[in-house]
């Protein structure tokens, strides 16, 4: 059975086909490849699917399609997997996606082929929650400022005056927007700084917010009483823009907004207008609409803001675990049982 296996400079190729080893054994023919099309003619990171079907994707279709010829299983990171490569790929009996969502893939092509998409949800949950408390306490205790002061050879006694000191974490009000799977590890990570758990998500029950401890509230109540706000929802029609001046103006002028999650939930005009007219007390962003974000970017100019180049869903663990899942879901399906995460579980019904 013939695998191809493309990577790139985050998700190692070689550590794949260890984990696809150890699950099937030796009796596979093995090939790699290091995807490196992350110039900025050859990236798309669109909010919305493009012509190809396929969105957030990295490299042209024209060249994978020619690496498919004969292959069985295709495992990918960024590469577009869209219907023309699907038709190259004549004997593809499964495709791996080690993503949390797997955008790149044309699902519906290869659903109308029989072939099953499997993909790795939650495989940053814990980099994400972890980044997102280091974020709020980087922005809020000047951290990234203090650090950039002394790097260019400034002893800042200003980070040391009342009126520029920050609040610490221990009794302050975290709301958090979604409350999916790194929502819930950001609220389990707050409740040991021994913060308030505000939640809102229409989608979630009153009992699995509770669980953590958490309180499931309104929008404009979690805005109003809220020290930190964080995103952690899906980027869709319905929450795009969901923070923008109207939401601002209700959050405390001490508050400070992270979002690791997706750069079109925030208005960027309101939230520069609010970060300069000190409407919030700051904000620290690891997501941008448009990535990567341009040098005369307002934000760049802004004190009151720690901002990191998405960032937060990458540690060697996540590397691991999305193999790990990939594999042993591929292997599940090859045995004849049923994928753990399988985006068109539709296909197993033919």
């Amino acid at each position: 059975m013939k695998v191809l296996i493309v990577g790139d400079f985050f998700i190692k190729p070689s550590i794949v086909q260890s984990y696809l080893k150890r699950e099937l054994g030796e009796g596979l023919k093995f090939r790699t490849i290091e995807w490196k099309f992350f110039r900025e003619d050859k990236v798309s990171y669109k909010g919305e699917r493009s012509r190809l079907g396929v969105r957030e994707y990295a490299g042209s279709p024209e060249d994978l399609a020619r690496e498919v010829k004969d292959v069985e299983i295709l495992v990918v990171h960024g590469a577009p997997v869209t219907k023309e490569v699907i038709e190259a790929a004549e004997r593809l009996k499964v495709i791996g996606c080690t993503r949390g969502g797997p955008v790149n893939v044309d699902v519906k092509a290869a659903t109308e082929r029989g072939i099953p998409v499997i993909y790795t949800p939650g495989r940053n949950a814990e980099a994400v929650a972890d980044f997102t408390i280091g974020l709020m306490i980087a922005e809020a205790r000047n951290i990234a400022r203090a650090h950039a002061s002394l790097k260019s050879g400034r002893w800042e006694l200003a980070y040391n005056r009342y009126e520029n000191l920050g609040p610490e974490l221990h009794g302050k009000t975290l709301g958090i927007i979604g409350f999916g799977r790194i929502g819930r590890k950001v609220a389990v990570r707050a409740k040991a700084f021994g913060m308030k758990i505000l939640v809102y998500d229409p989608y979630v029950s009153k009992e699995k917010v509770e669980e953590v401890g958490g309180e499931k509230v309104a929008l404009e109540e979690l805005l109003r009483n809220s020290d930190f706000v964080s995103l952690h929802c899906r980027l869709t029609e319905e929450t795009r823009g969901i923070i923008g001046a109207r939401e601002l103006s209700m959050m405390k002028r001490t508050a400070y907004l992270i979002n690791t999650a997706r750069g079109g939930l925030i208005d960027k005009k309101a939230l520069i207008e609010a970060l300069k007219r000190r409407k919030i007390a700051g904000a620290a962003l690891d997501v941008y609409e448009t990535e990567p974000i341009e040098p005369d970017d307002e934000l760049l100019s802004l004190e009151n803001v720690t901002l990191t180049s998405h960032i937060a869903g990458y540690s060697r663990e996540v590397v691991h675990r999305s193999a790990s899942m990939v594999a042993s879901d591929i292997r599940r399906y090859l045995n004849g049982e049923k994928p753990k995460h399988i985006f068109n579980p539709i296909v197993l019904e033919r």
